[in-house]
C-alpha cells in the first residue's frame, strides 16, 4: 500500500516529542553560550539513538513533513536564526542518517552505498571550499545546514524508501497539509489587504519568506500528484490525485511567481520524452535545432523583448500580463535586478573560477561587482540594509554555486541531478517502465528549470521537496520492481 504504514500513528506523536525534548531542553542556555552546542549535538544523537531502537524513523520524518511548512524563524546563537520546530528534527534525522550508514551490513546495503557515493564530491567541494573562504565562519555555517539537509532528506530519505516505497508520498500529504494551513492564513491576510496583488509578496510570513518559494513547493507538488494520478489504478483514486494537483495548482497561480508557472510548462516536455521513449539521437538534434533556431532568430526575438512594457509589479496587470513581463528586460527592476546579480556571480566566478568565494557568501560579496547599468532602485549596496522588496542571493541556483564554489561545486551539484535524469531515462526502457521514477523525475523537472532563476535549496521547506524527491526517485529505480502499484490513500 503505497500511502498507508502500520508503522505509523502513535510513533508519529512519540518520535517528535522525544526529538523536541531532548534538543529543546536547553534551550535557554544555547541563546548565551556557543559552548552549549556541542551539547545539543549530544542530545540530537540521544534523541536520534533513542527512535532507532525503536523504529520509529517513518513517524520522525511524517512529523518533520508535516511541520516543516508552519516552523517560523526566531533568533539562536551569535546572531543566527533558527527554524522552530523543524530544524531541531532535521539535526535528529541527520543523525539518525548517519547512524543508519554505520549500522548497515555492506552486502545488504551495497546498492544504496553506492547511490550514497554520488554526494561525496558535493560534500568534498563544499569542505575544501570553506577552507578556501573569504568569509570561514559563514561558509562553516552553510556547509553543515546544506550537508545536514542532504543527509536528512535525500539520504535517510532513499534508505526508508527503499523498504517502505508508499513513505515519501505519505509525507508529502503530510506537507500538504501543513501547506494548506499555510495558504488559508495566507487568504487571510491577503483578504485583509483588500486583495491587493502589492501586499502578495509578505502575505505568507513568517511561514515562508515571499511568494517564490511558496510557488515553487506549489508547482512541485501540482506536478507530483498530477503524475501521481498519471500512474494511479482506478479512476477513483485517480481523481483524487488530480483534485490535490488542481489544489496546488491553484496555489501556485495565488502565488503570482512568474517563475513556478513557468516551471509547469517543463513537466509535460519531461513527460513526452519518457512516455515516447526517442532514441538519445533524436534528443540532441533536437536540442541543436532549438539552439540552432535561437541564433538564426536573434534578432527578431531581440525586437520583441524590447517592445515588452509590461511590469510584474504594475497593481493593474492581468494574470497574463505578468507572465509575459517576464520579457521585459529594460523596465522591469524585478528583471534587470537578476540580471544584474547573473552578471555579478559572473564576474566572481571569472576572479575566482576554482575555489569561488566561499559557501554562502555571495550576499556579502558580489555588491563590488555589480554593473553600474543594470543598477535599480532594488540594487543591495549594503547587505546588511536591504531595500524593501529585494534581498536574496544570486536568483538561480547555477550562478550561485559558480559563484561561491568554482566550477567544480557546480559540476559536482549537476552530478546528482544528471545521475537522476539517466536513472529515468534508464529506466523507461524497461518493460512497463517504473512508475516511481517518473514521478519523482516530473516533479524535480519543475526545479530544473525554476533554479535557473531562483535558488531555494537553503531553506529546509523547499530542500526537502527536492531532495526528497531525489531520494525517492533513487530507490524507485533501485527497486526490484518495475512497475509501481499505486493503490489506496
Amino acid at each position: 500500500m503505497l500511502l498507508s504504514s502500520k508503522k505509523d500513528g502513535p510513533g508519529f506523536v512519540l518520535a517528535g516529542s522525544s526529538s523536541l525534548a531532548s534538543l529543546l531542553l536547553l534551550w535557554p542556555l544555547a541563546q548565551q553560550a556557543l559552548f552549549i552546542l556541542p551539547v545539543l549535538a549530544f542530545l540530537a544523537f540521544l534523541a536520534a539513538w533513542t527512535i532507532k531502537r525503536l523504529r520509529l524513523e517513518s513517524s520522525l520524518m511524517l512529523l518533520l513533513a508535516f511541520i516543516l511548512p508552519l516552523s517560523v524563524p526566531v533568533p539562536f546563537v551569535l546572531d543566527s536564526m533558527l527554524r522552530l520546530p523543524s530544524e531541531p528534527i532535521v539535526a535528529v534525522a541527520a543523525t539518525l542518517c548517519i547512524l543508519h550508514l554505520m549500522g548497515q551490513k555492506p552486502v545488504t546495503s551495497s546498492s544504496i552505498f553506492r547511490e550514497s557515493l554520488w554526494v561525496l564530491p558535493l560534500f568534498a567541494i563544499l569542505f575544501l571550499t570553506t577552507v578556501f573562504s573569504e568569509m570561514p565562519f559563514v561558509s562553516v555555517k552553510f556547509t553543515g545546514v546544506n550537508v545536514m539537509y542532504i543527509l536528512s532528506f535525500y539520504l535517510l530519505g532513499l534508505q526508508l524508501s527503499r523498504d517502505d516505497p508508499g513513505l515519501f508520498p505519505r509525507m508529502m500529504l503530510a506537507y500538504g497539509a501543513g501547506f494548506v494551513l499555510v495558504t488559508a492564513w495566507a487568504l487571510v491576510q491577503y483578504a485583509a489587504w483588500d486583495w491587493n496583488p502589492v501586499v502578495m509578496r509578505g502575505i505568507f510570513r513568517p511561514f515562508y519568506n515571499d511568494h517564490t518559494i511558496f510557488g515553487a513547493a506549489a508547482a512541485l507538488m501540482a506536478v507530483f500528484w498530477a503524475a501521481t494520478g498519471l500512474a494511479a489504478k482506478g479512476d477513483r483514486y485517480r481523481f483524487l490525485y488530480w483534485l490535490l494537483s488542481a489544489f496546488f495548482l491553484a496555489a501556485v497561480v495565488l502565488s503570482t511567481s512568474r517563475a513556478a508557472f513557468l516551471s509547469l510548462l517543463f513537466a509535460p516536455l519531461t513527460y513526452l520524452v519518457f512516455r515516447f521513449r526517442p532514441r538519445p539521437v533524436v534528443l540532441v538534434m533536437a536540442g541543436l535545432l532549438f539552439m540552432g533556431t535561437i541564433w538564426y532568430g536573434q534578432s527578431f526575438i531581440r525586437e520583441r523583448i524590447h517592445q515588452v512594457e509590461t511590469l510584474s509589479y504594475d497593481s493593474g496587470a492581468g494574470w497574463v500580463d505578468r507572465q509575459v513581463s517576464v520579457a521585459n528586460v529594460s523596465t522591469d527592476v524585478s528583471n534587470l535586478e537578476r540580471l544584474n546579480r547573473w552578471r555579478a556571480a559572473w564576474q566572481m566566478f571569472r576572479e575566482r573560477p576554482l575555489s569561488g568565494f566561499g559557501p554562502g557568501t555571495y550576499q556579502f560579496q558580489y555588491i563590488p561587482y555589480q554593473d553600474p547599468a543594470l543598477m535599480n532602485r532594488l540594487t543591495v549596496t549594503d547587505p546588511y540594509n536591504v531595500p524593501e522588496g529585494s534581498g536574496g542571493t544570486a536568483h538561480s541556483e547555477y550562478f550561485l554555486a559558480l559563484s561561491e564554489t568554482g566550477l567544480f561545486g557546480l559540476l559536482a551539484w549537476l552530478l546528482l541531478p544528471l545521475r537522476w535524469l539517466w536513472l529515468a531515462f534508464r529506466s523507461r526502457g524497461q518493460r512497463g517502465a517504473n512508475h516511481q521514477v517518473m514521478v519523482g523525475i516530473l516533479a524535480l523537472s519543475t526545479y530544473f528549470f525554476h533554479g535557473a532563476v531562483n535558488n531555494f535549496l537553503t531553506t529546509d521547506q523547499f530542500a526537502f521537496l527536492f531532495w526528497g524527491a531525489g531520494g525517492w526517485l533513487v530507490a524507485g529505480s533501485l527497486s526490484e520492481q518495475c512497475r509501481l502499484k499505486i493503490t489506496s490513500p
